[in-house]
């Protein structure tokens, strides 16, 4: 069964990850004074959002599985053509618009001009394996993480009896929490020990454990209180918080090096609890108050479109402002002129994820859902959203 409240804030992680980058590219190729102020930038916890909700589907379509190594490997198959066939895409558009620009495949300021360089860094961006820089395709970063949160509970889905799987999961935080304490991670995981130690995963097992509370209907009665505390607190940190200091959180504690710690632990803490109250009080009350037929159908749907929209909201952002601010360049009114600037470019981001979803994403998914039965026809069936 979908969970249209599920959807609904993958829906609003979407936007919110688009606002944050609408933000940057308003800044930058605006005409006067840019509507969007810093503020916008913590749009980014859309990302905190994305990845509670990925530990909570995880969990909720395959937690119960039984303990083999079919079903891991079924798992396994189902999650990477989920994420990598559409990534491939994207990524490999971005490589040609830099080979276009500047006659390489990579990012020359990132990466630089030698070839062995940008070829290991395309070969590990189309992959997903960490590295120093960003993908080719920057926001491909949380795909890497994605990756990995996968990779790790196929492991356990084979390898520990369903009983034991809570354990498992939380012996798993534990161990990162432990290995971060000790300076294992950094502000940004660029190699295999700092993925694995990166705060950030605390934040799929923060969905993990909601989805198991929310199956053994743990504080289901809370669920008013859970939603309702989740929202609030998301607003005021959403208010408060800052990426780049941590604002009024964090000012008092004179943490050094604000900025790195806020990259790791600050959002995983500030922004990954709140979401995850939000989605077992909205889950519980879908579930056992009706809450889904109130959510409007345009927030299921871009929920359903979220990951084209994450993957082309950047191209198709820069493609509108550099055909946009041109064409209205000469124009007086400039304030006028970013209005329409932000409602076209986040209209034109939005329907296009949404053409995407349908005439490419869509046949992708049951072509490999076709496949996955062939290769895989003795396993229980899992869900591939």
């Amino acid at each position: 069964m979908k969970l249209r409240s599920v959807q609904a804030l993958r829906a609003l992680a979407a936007l919110a990850v688009l606002i944050c980058h609408l933000h940057a590219i308003e800044n930058t190729k605006a005409l006067g004074t840019p509507l969007l102020s810093s503020f916008w930038v913590t749009g980014a916890a859309g990302v905190d959002l994305f990845f509670v909700i990925s530990g909570f589907i995880m969990v909720w379509v395959a937690g119960e599985s039984p303990q083999q190594v079919t079903t891991s490997l079924r798992f396994l198959f189902a999650r990477a053509s989920r994420i990598y066939p559409l990534w491939w895409l994207f990524a490999a558009l971005m490589s040609l618009y830099f080979l276009v620009t500047y006659g390489q495949a990579w990012d020359p300021i990132r990466v630089g001009s030698d070839p062995s360089a940008g070829f290991d860094h395309l070969l590990k961006s189309f992959f997903l394996v960490p590295q120093a820089e960003h993908p080719v395709l920057g926001v491909g970063w949380t795909l890497v993480h994605e990756m990995y949160f996968y990779v790790v509970f196929a492991l356990i889905l084979c390898l520990v009896p369903r009983a034991f799987r809570l354990v498992a999961l939380t012996l798993w935080g534990a161990s990162v929490t432990a290995g971060a304490l000790l300076g294992l991670s950094g502000p940004v995981a660029t190699s295999l020990v700092e993925l694995v130690f990166y705060p950030m995963s605390l934040e799929f097992l923060m969905g993990a454990w909601v989805a198991y509370a929310v199956r053994h209907k743990f504080a289901q009665r809370l669920a008013p209180l859970t939603a309702l505390l989740g929202g609030l607190a998301l607003i005021l940190v959403f208010t408060l918080f800052d990426f780049e200091t941590g604002g009024t959180l964090l000012a008092g504690f004179g943490i050094e090096r604000m900025g790195d710690f806020t990259l790791g632990w600050g959002r995983t803490l500030f922004f990954g609890v709140p979401c995850a109250l939000l989605l077992h009080g909205l889950v519980n009350l879908e579930r056992t108050h009706t809450l889904g037929r109130y959510i409007p159908n345009i927030f299921v749907s871009i929920g359903d479109w979220s990951y084209a929209l994450y993957l082309s909201h950047i191209m198709v952002l820069s493609a509108v402002a550099r055909i946009y601010f041109p064409l209205v360049g000469n124009v007086e009114d400039q304030i006028w002129d970013n209005i329409g600037f932000l409602i076209l470019s986040s209209l034109t981001t939005i329907v296009f994820s949404g053409i995407v979803y349908r005439t490419i994403e869509q046949p992708i998914i049951r072509w490999y859902q076709s496949a996955r039965e062939k290769l895989f026809p003795s396993a229980r069936k899992l869900p591939s959203s």
